[in-house]
């Protein structure tokens, strides 16, 4: 790109906690790559957490705040809009590539209006799930149907999600939809052999028990009244088993409310928002999320290249991630029973753990790592601007 202008490439999301988890990387990649890349959200949300809040920028990027709301609110949607329109006209994308689902409609209908060449959205998971009521679902299939008319490109992270989106008709064209796994940063999530006992005594684990882990918000998609249940059925079995939830969110006085309903209340540490998942999931014996509803299932991508066993859901993104049988198990959502026998079965047998966790660490490092993520990202946008006639 030398001689030049730069590839301009910006990024809408909704908190900065999505673009310092998922987005910084493609962003530090763009820049290596010689594009100018930046990324537009809100600087000052409760989601981010207060470890994350700590910094709020993107280390050679520009960040743009930009107060998208995650819910629906009318005024305030319009009022990001032309906030985000703004943005636009002043740093003149070559290509816009929103990500969640409020921020792809605020992001493509500012990129409309601003005439950006180029559009892409990436759905994590459509928002038009099962557990919806009809005339709710309905209403946002036809919203995402709406949308994707300006949309040159749609990116999802998995095979089931796309298939999803061509089954509801969202793009007429399958060439505009295209399936890029998430990547992982194999160097951070690394299997170490340090000790974990200072972390676990800070935990009030112990240093003798097995631990049961998960990382995950605490809102009901993820499965954790299910995660409870399981414990309780585990503990009554094995007096040396512990449990971690990491994470933060609505349903946590609920939660610690139902684990002391079960009388496992001592026996399970919720640690609340983290920035250290590395080094809690190397605490872990094994890590467990019986979550309901994935577009891809980062989290357990995190485990296996941290090298451990996993037992997730039986839903399509969840199964793309983990090999049934290979890395893991998986177990229809909601069976705790299902969930208890199979964590019951790896506590007893650390062989198979080790077996389970080195497999799960080499198919992240095949399919899932963030290089071969980055890698694809950038050869969508050199395509779609090879199209249009915009310098590469």
């Amino acid at each position: 790109m030398e001689g030049r202008r730069p590839i301009r490439v910006l990024h809408v999301c909704t908190i900065f906690l999505t673009a310092q988890t998922f987005i910084a990387p493609v962003l530090r990649y763009l820049s290596r790559r010689g594009y100018e890349a930046a990324v537009a959200c809100s600087r000052a949300s409760a989601e981010d957490g207060p470890v994350s809040s700590e910094r709020r920028d993107i280390e050679g990027c520009k960040v743009f705040s930009v107060g998208i709301p995650r819910k629906i609110q009318p005024i305030q949607d319009l009022r990001a809009i032309w906030q985000l329109y703004k943005v636009i006209r002043g740093f003149k994308p070559d290509v816009i590539h929103t990500q969640t689902s409020k921020a792809g409609i605020v992001g493509r209908l500012a990129a409309r209006m601003a005439g950006t060449p180029i559009i892409i959205h990436t759905a994590h998971a459509f928002p038009f799930h099962a557990y919806l009521p009809f005339p709710v679902r309905w209403a946002y299939i036809a919203i995402e149907r709406w949308v994707a008319g300006w949309t040159d490109l749609l990116m999802v992270d998995t095979e089931s999600v796309r298939k999803d989106g061509l089954r509801q008709r969202i793009v007429q064209d399958a060439t505009r939809i295209v399936t890029v796994p998430m990547g992982v940063d194999l160097t951070r999530f690394s299997p170490s052999f340090c000790g974990t006992d200072t972390l676990r005594d800070a935990l009030g684990l112990g240093r003798d028990t097995l631990v049961v882990g998960t990382v995950a918000r605490l809102v009901p998609d993820k499965g954790l009244a299910c995660f409870l249940r399981m414990a309780a059925i585990v503990r009554s079995q094995r007096a040396d088993v512990r449990f971690l939830i990491v994470g933060e969110g609505p349903l946590r006085r609920s939660l610690e409310q139902m684990a002391e309903s079960l009388e496992i209340g001592s026996e399970v540490v919720f640690a609340g928002h983290r920035a250290d998942i590395p080094e809690l999931m190397q605490v872990m014996d094994l890590f467990v999320l019986p979550t309901k509803r994935e577009g891809f299932g980062v989290v357990f991508a995190e485990a296996m290249a941290m090298g451990k066993a996993t037992v997730g859901s039986l839903i399509g993104p969840v199964a793309e991630v983990v090999e049934n049988g290979v890395t893991g198990y998986l177990i229809p959502p909601d069976d705790a029973q299902g969930f208890a026998d199979r964590v019951i079965e790896l506590l007893a047998d650390e062989q198979k753990r080790q077996d389970f966790g080195a497999a799960g660490r080499r198919r992240v490092e095949r399919y899932f790592n963030e290089a071969r993520m980055c890698d694809a990202i950038e050869g969508h946008y050199r395509h779609l601007l090879e199209a249009r006639n915009v310098c590469v």
